[in-house]
């Protein structure tokens, strides 16, 4: 299809009646009108087909493309004589030509260039006034797009066609003073101008997610029991109902938003499975999710739990007994007693506890001769797959107690000083633990070397994170392989106007650098929706957490409410750290078509800094906010900088341990403060816990 002509009315010379005259006179211009209206449609249907190829995000090849700057600068060698609005275009048109986003929203043709702005142009080929008083239109010229913009003293003709699975754009601009240019720029799919190979059944795509369960409010480590609320995040829009089914029964049918049910769990508690299943408005099952209510996440500890006297042989002997806490699913390989640095008995058969696959307490205990008051005794466990965890006591002062389950607390916490820096070098006796108001003695405090780190790194992936894609791709990536050290593990999540789980937990460094390189910006914001989504890959995980949101805008997408990713953040309370970046000019998607709005009188904008700041407040983390436009330092530096900071948190964090006396089951609510003067505690959050 070219280019649409002016229409020419046909000269009539045939004598009419006057009569007829009229009744043609008033049904021409209905009929020209619903003519032009079909035509219009026929074109705007035949073009929205053939730019197909043409759509989704596009990245500049440097190696291909032509230099703007050089070729313009051969063109136009009078400079002075550059008319000031043709100087205007030509300074911003080597950004503008970084990246293109094609789409066709409502009817329309919109391109997002490289410094965030945004043209629009109907599908049918009507002109469309422009910002800056230009004027401009689409058509296609077989597999061309082609778009005129004409201003009062300057012309510009683009066209884009795909070639060899590569975006060519040549340029064109013409004045009345100076000889015409053109500019010829190649581009490549994101993931092929990283330097990422496209290998599908190396690493699949990740698929949007449909519905995830929010876990139930509850105390840290609390059994859950009767009439309990259950929220949901609903993403997929095309879920109208939710079924909620426990123990493989159907219980209650949700037809609307929030999508919560009341459901009655059992009493006394037991370990139960909850399951939701999403409906379309067709009954046709589109999704579901799973959630283990009252499954212990038990860490691996030992306790020696008394001491006493025994007469035998004529010696004195002591028996020492202890109590191994076993991880699910884990095997307890040996434990061993010894006095001093003495072994003295060693113990591998474990009889009814030995075949259990459930987290469980194992009793032990051990006859020791000879012990004298000075001596020690020391209890050494060992797992199957190499974990050791050990306690021990002086024998003076030594008290037997009632046999009790071993429930070691494991304490996430971050200290930092009167400036805010994190600080190492703490000891046990530095901390205060209280718990429902009674003194706690700590027991342990590993450093971050000591204890893995689980990492969740989430990314805006909406179409206004095109232009700063490449480098937020090589900074993210250096912060990726320099935060994780051995036995360390990460996950990634992207959000535009859905949400994916790009990468589940992985060590591999490899394997998250190639998913990250195949994130692609495209659609629009859900960042509430992100935030929850990732909140809920952390289940049950043991270890130290933390989590990375980056983001560039206000929420505009999500289906969940604000409320819903705070709360739940406040729940968990693992530190979240936001990245703000802002590029000066906010994308916004209405109804389809994209707005450019001032991000500085943006509500929205504002609205999300002040949610954000609260959320990193109350749970430990920070929100650092980069301005893209301010070039002193480059925003690249001063994003690796941030990564930096984060880093050096996560390298600062320590892990508390003490033993709780509270029951199996009964909610924990350990108040920690630190006791060494000049330093403050800026986070301190409960690892283990129930799924």
């Amino acid at each position: 299809m070219t280019a649409p002509a002016p229409l020419q009315a046909p000269v009539v010379r045939t004598f009419v009646p006057p009569a007829l005259v009229l009744t043609v006179c008033l049904s021409l211009p209905v009929a020209a009108h619903a003519q032009d209206q079909r035509r219009r449609a026929a074109v705007a249907s035949e073009t929205a087909v053939a730019i197909g190829p043409l759509l989704g995000p596009w990245m500049r090849n440097e190696e291909l493309s032509e230099d703007p700057t050089t070729t313009i600068q051969a063109g136009w060698r009078i400079q002075r004589l550059v008319a000031p609005g043709l100087r205007e275009l030509v300074q911003g048109l080597r950004q503008s030509l970084d990246t293109v986003l094609i789409r066709t929203p409502a009817g329309s043709v919109g391109l997002l260039d490289g410094r965030g702005e945004t043209r629009r142009f109907p599908l049918s080929g009507r002109p469309r006034t422009l910002r800056g008083g230009t004027t401009g239109r689409i058509w296609m010229s077989g597999n061309t797009l082609m778009i005129e913009t004409v201003a009062v003293d300057w012309l510009q003709i683009e066209k884009f066609e795909v070639r060899n699975a590569q975006l060519v754009r040549s340029v064109e601009l013409k004045s009345q003073h100076l000889p015409y240019v053109t500019i010829r720029t190649v581009y490549d799919r994101p993931w092929m101008a990283l330097g990422y190979a496209v290998d599908v059944n190396a690493v699949p795509e990740a698929r949007p997610a449909k519905v995830r369960i929010v876990p139930p409010d509850r105390g840290h480590r609390e059994l859950l029991s009767g009439t309990v609320e259950v929220e949901t995040l609903v993403i997929d829009p095309t879920i109208s109902a939710l079924e909620f089914v426990l123990d493989g029964k159907p219980t209650k049918r949700v037809r609307k938003r929030p999508y919560r049910a009341r459901i009655g769990l059992a009493t006394p508690p037991r370990e139960q499975t909850l399951e939701v299943r999403a409906y379309d408005d067709r009954g046709e099952n589109i999704g579901s999710d799973t959630l283990v209510l009252n499954r212990f996440k038990t860490p691996f500890g030992v306790r020696i739990t008394g001491i006493r006297s025994e007469e035998g042989n004529g010696k004195t002997a002591m028996q020492v007994e202890a109590a191994v806490s076993v991880p699910r699913s884990a095997k307890v390989a040996r434990v061993e007693f010894y006095r001093s640095e003495h072994l003295a008995a060693t113990i591998d058969d474990f009889g009814e506890y030995a075949g259990s696959a459930a987290a469980h307490t194992i009793p032990v205990e051990a006859l020791i001769e000879g012990l004298r008051p000075a001596d020690f005794v020391r209890v050494t466990a060992r797992l199957a797959d190499g974990g050791e965890r050990e306690d021990a006591i002086l024998v003076q002062g030594a008290e037997h107690q009632d046999e009790i389950d071993v429930q070691l607390v494991q304490i996430q916490v971050l200290v930092t000083d009167v400036r805010g820096n994190p600080v190492s070098g703490l000891q046990p006796d530095d901390f205060e633990i209280r718990e429902n108001g009674a003194r706690q003695q700590a027991e342990s405090l590993y450093s971050a070397h000591d204890v893995p780190l689980m990492l969740g790194l989430t990314i805006d992936s909406s179409d206004s994170m095109l232009s700063i894609w490449r480098q937020l791709n090589e900074v993210a990536g250096r912060f990726l392989d320099s935060s994780l050290e051995a036995g360390d593990r990460a996950f990634l999540v992207d959000f535009d106007d859905t949400v994916r789980l790009l990468q589940p937990l992985t060590g591999n460094k490899s394997l998250l650098s190639r998913r990250l390189g195949r994130l692609i910006p495209f659609g629009g914001t859900a960042l509430n929706d992100g935030i929850l989504f990732s909140l809920l890959q952390y289940g049950s995980e043991s270890g130290r957490r933390a989590l990375v949101v980056v983001t560039d805008g206000a929420d505009i997408h999500s289906r969940s409410k604000p409320r819903q990713s705070a709360d739940f953040a406040e729940r968990l309370g693992l530190p979240i750290y936001f990245i703000q970046l802002e590029h000066g000019v906010a994308l916004t998607e209405v109804k389809g078509a994209f707005v450019v709005t001032n991000v500085t009188a943006h509500l929205d904008q504002r609205t999300a800094r002040r949610r954000l700041n609260r959320i990193s407040q109350q749970t430990g983390g920070r929100r650092f906010h980069i301005q893209l436009a301010d070039d002193d330092p480059p925003w690249t530096e001063r994003l690796a900088q941030v990564f930096d900071q984060i880093e050096e948190d996560l390298r600062h964090q320590h892990v508390l341990t003490y033993y709780s006396s509270q029951p199996l089951g009964t909610p924990i609510r350990p108040e920690v403060r630190v006791t060494r003067p000049g330093l403050k505690l800026r986070s301190a959050v409960p690892l283990d816990g129930i799924e």
